[in-house]
């Protein structure tokens, strides 16, 4: 059965542009597609520059970094977990 992937060939290397196949040994029968401009330039072009719309587009949060617990918060939660680890019944309530 014969099953298509798209790869470029760059001197002497396959890069596959899909999901290469699940075998190790294969017959490989290649179509080589010819334009005016370089299949592999084109590849790297799409592949490096993302797409103008995306410009801007990336906002970041100045709070993202902010602890989710204060550091108190933090250790009466660990000191819980460690007493919940030695079997106390009381810290799982």
């Amino acid at each position: 059965m014969l099953k298509s992937y798209e790869a470029i060939y760059d001197h002497g290397r396959i890069q596959w542009l899909s999901e290469p196949p699940k075998v190790e040994h294969f017959k490989m029968l290649v179509v080589v597609e010819q334009s005016e401009t370089s299949v592999s330039s084109e590849h790297k072009q799409k592949r490096r520059t993302p797409p103008p719309e995306l410009k801007n587009s990336i906002h970041y949060l100045d709070d993202a970094l902010k602890p989710v617990l204060s550091e108190t918060e933090w250790e009466a939660s660990f000191e819980r977990t460690a007493a919940q680890c030695a079997g106390d019944p009381e810290a799982f309530k």
